[in-house]
């Protein structure tokens, strides 16, 4: 009885181990530090970002999903002189600047072969990117709502628990560059550099 026991032990701890290295889905949640780049509006660092994905692989080495992420920025800014677009205007004063950029895309995810439990990866995210900018001067707000094509590549790595799970860590670093535009602000285009580590979970 102790061997057949045995036995079966073996075989159920064989299957969970094997079922562990083929995937179908990957649901995923993580934190997002976003450094923008380019011509700055605002520029310092985003702690106040995330992520939600959804990948569904094809093949065992490719993946098509969608990703909704957020960074919120914000930045005091000294008093000095503003023009207006035409420069008929201007005005001497501090401010307090905001901008919000929700991105959601279309992913597609290429995987390297794995080095031990460590599944690497290389992925591209295509789609739009909604954006909120706003200039705080003293009791007066300056603001303005608008949509850009963004252009997300990355790599990273999904590292499950253990050989014997499906769930595990999620994390990658990219590139996100998207053509929202305000004239007000002279933005013409958003650009940053990203960080991202979070849970997975996967069946």
């Amino acid at each position: 009885m102790k061997k057949i026991f045995f036995f079966f032990a073996i075989l159920l701890a064989s299957a969970t181990s094997g079922q562990a290295q083929v995937l179908d889905n990957i649901y995923g949640i993580s934190w997002e530090v976003s450094f923008p780049l380019g011509k700055k509006f605002v520029s310092n660092t985003s702690f106040l970002g995330g992520k939600f994905e959804y990948r569904h692989f094809i093949k065992d080495n490719f993946s098509l999903g969608g990703t909704m992420s957020w960074n919120n920025y914000s930045q005091y800014v000294e008093r000095q002189t503003y023009e207006n677009a035409d420069q008929t205007q201007a005005v001497t004063t501090d401010n307090q600047r905001y901008i919000f950029n929700l991105p959601v895309t279309v992913d597609g995810f290429y995987y390297l072969k794995k080095i031990k439990r460590v599944m690497p990866f290389v992925g591209l995210g295509l789609g739009a990117q909604y954006s909120s900018q706003q200039a705080y001067f003293n009791i007066f707000l300056v603001e303005d709502k608008n949509w850009g094509f963004v252009a997300r590549p990355q790599i990273g790595a999904y590292i499950p628990f253990s050989e014997f799970t499906r769930n595990g860590i999620l994390v990658s670093a990219g590139y996100n560059y998207a053509t929202n535009k305000n004239e007000s602000f002279r933005i013409d285009n958003m650009q940053s550099f990203w960080l991202s580590v979070g849970f997975a979970l996967a069946d």
